[in-house]
């Protein structure tokens, strides 16, 4: 069939498959390019923003990440805290915070950029839940618009783009881990930048021959490691594929092994090099202090190295995390095998009380990060799809969609004693919904009519189904109170309880 794209300024045509994507004109240009991502984005933000101080608590996790923030912004580091702080800091209303620190420096097991990203929010609009979760709910709402836009550059699709934007506004994990104070939804955003520089990268580099877009890139996964060490994923991952793309096109340009070697392969041990730095300078609040946690280790015990002692106490401090890591197999009644975590078996409840709010006898009130199932259920599908065209027919958008999916996943599978939890899925769930809207748009193709809007029927249908169940889930996703018995209604499976 006859396919027609719009670009910039020319109409390109060329004969392709249902499944071929793989054009050589740039993405539809204009307002239309931005029309469909910048509508999921204001969804987006019509479901994370409202209500975000709600509840008025410090939920889950929270508990560590909110008062970790508050005392960078006020020592530099990470610092212990009274007992009560919780409820002391809920009760002071966000004023006169650092009565809730100790003397003592606190020994934490992740590094600091998520935690400053809590804290800008913190020192804007007060210790409050809105104050620490309002940077959160804007990196989401961010992802939502990136998604987008990557999408579409891989496909060349605004209607493949919007799609994809549209499935991550409404997915109920990402709503609820958007308007939360953990340090997943950062990780999840640098890493989905550096998945779109890549991709800019890949399609620019013949045309310019720049490495600044790959060099974004690196940017990216540096913020992304120093917010939490699964970034070190990516980081491989998105390398790795930089070099593959960078050989496959010096094949196809006539250049040989060696050029390949000498341009792209040997600049680019630069990279890892960058993102220690990087990582390394996210401590600097640490360097500066005395009092941080292990600060003085090299001199208090007499070591002697080539290196700068703080370094040599910052080292020592991470063979400490890094044991913390590996050896973390404390049971959780709300632990997840990442095996399941596609499936959203068993979701993480952040927050629950049955305070009579609701104006029924029995009340339930619930923060929980669940997805929407029909999202997820289909989305296993969808990224199965993906591998496939990506092995069968290297296809130029399964192929990085599923190399960050895989990157997001499947080294948690080597750990399936470690206690982990389904909400580490945010990190994928943009390379999901990518792949779930280019398998709507194969359906679509194939029941493909010569009414303009009919033929996308399935995926407009599947949109509509999506938009209910994220409706009939928000109240659990936001902290709603509602009964106890439209509660159970929405408990689909025995493990969501």
């Amino acid at each position: 069939m006859e396919i027609t794209e719009a670009t910039d300024g020319d109409q390109v045509q060329s004969k392709r498959t249902p499944f071929d994507l793989d054009l050589k004109s740039k993405p539809a240009g204009g307002w239309a390019g931005w029309l469909g991502p910048l509508l999921a984005t204001g969804l987006a933000a019509l479901l994370r923003l409202p209500y975000l101080g709600q509840p008025h608590a410090i939920i889950f996790d929270e508990t560590y990440y909110v008062k970790d923030s508050l005392a960078l912004l006020t020592f530099g580091h990470e610092q212990k805290v009274i007992e009560g702080a919780d409820a002391k800091l809920l009760a002071s209303g966000g004023e006169n915070f650092s009565a809730i620190f100790t003397d003592g420096a606190s020994y934490i097991v992740h590094p600091p950029v998520g935690k400053w990203i809590i804290a800008s929010g913190e020192a804007i609009f007060g210790a409050t839940p809105f104050g620490w979760r309002i940077t959160i709910a804007i990196l989401g709402i961010l992802s939502v618009l990136i998604t987008a836009r990557i999408a579409r550059r891989l496909t060349n699709s605004n209607f493949i783009g919007t799609i994809a934007g549209l499935l991550l506004a409404l997915d109920g994990l990402h709503i609820a881990m958007s308007r939360t104070a953990l340090l997943d939804t950062s990780l999840s955003f640098f890493a989905l930048c550096a998945f779109g520089f890549l991709i800019i990268d890949r399609d620019t580099a013949s045309s310019t021959g720049s490495k600044i877009w790959r060099w974004a890139m690196v940017v990216a996964l540096g913020l992304a490691c120093a917010t939490k060490w699964s970034g070190i994923y990516f980081a491989a991952a998105f390398g790795i594929l930089m070099l593959v793309w960078d050989y496959e096109r010096r094949s196809k340009n006539h250049e040989g092994f060696g050029i390949w070697l000498t341009r792209d392969f040997l600049p680019a041990l630069l990279m890892p090099l960058t993102i220690i730095a990087i990582y390394l300078a996210s401590w600097v609040g640490w360097f500066r202090s005395s009092g941080g946690w292990n600060r003085n280790w090299a001199e208090e015990n007499a070591v002697t190295s080539w290196l700068p002692n703080s370094l040599v106490s910052l080292l020592h401090y991470h063979k400490d995390m890094l044991s913390f890591h590996t050896h973390l197999v404390t049971p959780h009644s709300y632990a997840s095998n990442p095996w399941s975590w596609p499936l959203m078996i068993r979701p993480t409840s952040f927050f629950y009380e049955t305070n009579p709010t609701c104006g029924a006898d029995a009340c339930s009130q619930e923060v929980i990060p669940l997805g929407n199932p029909l999202i997820w259920w289909t989305g296993v599908i969808a990224i199965a799809v993906m591998v496939y065209f990506a092995v069968a027919r290297r296809h130029s958008a399964a192929l990085p969609i599923a190399v960050a999916f895989a990157a997001g996943w499947v080294p948690w599978l080597f750990f399936p004693a470690r206690t982990t939890f389904s909400f580490y899925a945010v990190a994928f769930i943009p390379y999901t919904v990518m792949a779930l809207a280019l398998s709507l748009y194969f359906v679509n193709e194939r029941v493909k009519s010569d009414k303009p809007i009919a033929w996308r029927w399935p995926a407009l249908t599947f949109l509509l189904v999506t938009a209910a169940l994220t409706a009939f889930f928000y109240p659990i996703l936001t902290g709603h109170s509602i009964s106890y018995e439209m509660w159970q209604l929405r408990m689909w499976l025995p493990t969501w309880v």
